[in-house]
């Protein structure tokens, strides 16, 4: 996708959610409450009143660090390349031509075998975006495991911490990944149509 620059654009294909970060904030939210009641109900010392308020701005500044990371997009098409984020301030830019395709998939929400069965409501939903065999430095990279992981080929996308997921969803991606090959293969070769 170009602009009338020739330049090519942003397209985001995954939004970040920060629902998940709005329940942390919740807790560090009574949390300082229950410290400055505290605080009050003993008449605390001024020293301690300026500890406590020191700790509630730091807590104030994680969670806010967390909801802006938490934000940003999953992942952004841009030009001949897909941009992965799964970890806070780390962004890899995939080639297209790594990438096969994309699928609803699921993992355990508890990290230990504490349930004999496997029942739905054990699991949660995750987006799989399934890089090439052929591309071998694609194959693997760090992630913030709340996020996700990107391991043997398989990066995988936690629907905690994305937009809602859907088998829709994964088709329309799928979709959007069979378009923009197309584009990046018709600018390659130069074709007029796709020339600014």
């Amino acid at each position: 996708m170009m602009n009338a620059t020739g330049s090519p654009t942003s397209e985001v294909w995954l939004r970040g959610n920060v629902r998940p970060v709005l329940v942390v904030a919740a807790v560090g939210g009574l949390a300082a409450i229950a410290l400055l009641a505290t605080l009050f109900l003993t008449a605390a010392p001024p020293t301690a009143w300026w500890l406590a308020i020191a700790c509630c701005l730091v807590i104030a500044a994680v969670i806010g660090t967390l909801a802006f990371a938490a934000a940003q997009p999953r992942l952004v098409h841009e030009g001949d390349a897909v941009m992965v984020r799964l970890a806070p301030g780390r962004v890899h830019a995939v080639p297209l031509a790594a990438i096969e395709c994309f699928f609803m998939g699921s993992s355990r929400l508890e990290a230990e075998e504490t349930y004999r069965d496997d029942a739905i409501s054990h699991r949660v939903g995750t987006l799989v975006m399934r890089v090439a065999e052929r591309a071998a430095d694609w194959q693997a990279r760090p992630t913030f495991v709340p996020w996700g992981t990107w391991s043997d080929g398989a990066i995988v996308f936690d629907g905690r911490w994305c937009a809602p997921l859907s088998v829709e969803l994964a088709r329309q991606l799928s979709g959007k990944l069979v378009a923009a090959k197309r584009a990046a293969a018709a600018r390659a070769a130069g074709s007029p149509e796709h020339l600014p």
